[in-house]
């Protein structure tokens, strides 16, 4: 029963794979900066091409992104060496952090109780969530963010399974792919205090620091920007007279979290670690928060996308307290439930289809 489960899980996979690779919209890096209006896509196409050196001085590189300069360094790097095209070098890069992506989620998985048709739903949560897997098909070049998702599974399970050493390491490194990292790393130091792991916090916050200031020299050379703290603070100078301006970005991350309201009708797992859960929906308010705290003028329609960073955070805290054993044991839901995760996966963006483009708010 075990083998064919296995042979079931393994068979939905490769059909996921197949189904978002071959619905998902490709354009070239000129359309997808200009007709998509990926904006950021400049600065870290323009970190890239000074590989192997770093930019200096750059008036072109914004500098929120300019500390996020390691990937897109490795990018360009690889396509300096081999002389092959820095897009193509990106969507090597993206495939494979997908793939290892992918490969995390399993063993994960696997380290689990769950039966075949809770793994099943994990999966599909994670994967067909048109912000993560489907989102960087599309738009490659922000490939530091699908190892952003791999490491916040990690963190997740390292937290659960009291693995403080490891914890050590996947609490800081998040820091050189964005600034969000910030929110791992508080909760990870107060979850180490509260197992009275005093060394492993001091060596911790050690290498937080002696990181965050090496990303901030270099980032620092790298642009001439300054830091809009509108990014951090920006809702306190809203015009409060726009509410439905406000109303409608607050209702924006729903497009990415509203499957998981189906855990309204799960029923509580026993035996589960109240600190350890409270560490990690910690890490998700603060995630959440930073967007949301930049405000509609700053966030704008990218809330959506930057609180869906802690999603897979989110989906490991629901799974280990809530289980959905009995409502999936319908098939009529179970099966419904599953159908409507791959019609979600196709936003009117990133997809070949664009029929939800009515849905637009």
């Amino acid at each position: 029963m075990i083998k064919k489960d296995n042979k079931i899980f393994f068979l939905f996979i490769i059909f996921v794979l197949l189904f978002l690779f071959s619905t998902t919209k490709y354009l070239s890096l000129f359309d997808i900066i200009y007709t998509a209006g990926q904006m950021d896509v400049i600065s870290y196409t323009e970190i890239s091409k000074h590989a192997p050196s770093l930019p200096y001085n750059s008036e072109i590189i914004i500098k929120h992104i300019a500390q996020r300069f390691l990937v897109p360094y490795i990018a360009g790097s690889i396509a300096y060496y081999t002389q092959i095209e820095i897009f193509t070098v990106f969507k090597f890069l993206t495939y494979s952090f997908i793939l290892l992506f992918l490969l995390i989620t399993i063993i994960y998985l696997n380290k689990t109780n769950y039966e075949i048709r809770e793994k099943i739903l994990f999966f599909s949560f994670l994967f067909l969530n048109p912000y993560i897997v489907r989102h960087h098909i599309f738009q490659p070049i922000q490939s530091h963010d699908i190892l952003f998702f791999s490491i916040g599974l990690i963190v997740s399970y390292l937290i659960i399974m009291n693995q403080n050493k490891l914890l050590i390491f996947f609490a800081v490194i998040p820091i050189f792919l964005r600034q969000t990292a910030i929110a791992i790393f508080i909760s990870s130091f107060i979850f180490l205090m509260k197992n009275k792991k005093f060394l492993y916090s001091f060596v911790m916050v050690l290498l937080f620091f002696i990181s965050f200031y090496f990303i901030s020299v270099i980032s620092n050379k790298i642009s001439t920007d300054t830091f809009n703290y509108d990014y951090a603070y920006g809702i306190i100078y809203y015009d409060f007279s726009q509410i439905e301006k406000l109303i409608r970005f607050l209702c924006l991350p729903l497009v990415s979290f509203f499957p998981l309201g189906i855990f309204l009708f799960s029923k509580k797992r026993m035996n589960t670690d109240f600190i350890k859960s409270m560490i990690l929906l910690s890490i998700c308010l603060m995630m959440i928060a930073q967007p949301i705290l930049a405000g509609p003028d700053g966030s704008l329609r990218n809330v959506v996308r930057i609180t869906t960073l802690c999603y897979p955070i989110m989906l490991v805290l629901l799974f280990y307290n809530f289980s959905l054993k009995k409502l999936i044991s319908k098939n009529y839901i179970y099966y419904s439930y599953l159908l409507c995760l791959f019609f979600w996966s196709l936003h009117p963006t990133f997809s070949i289809f664009s029929f939800f483009s009515i849905l637009r708010f």
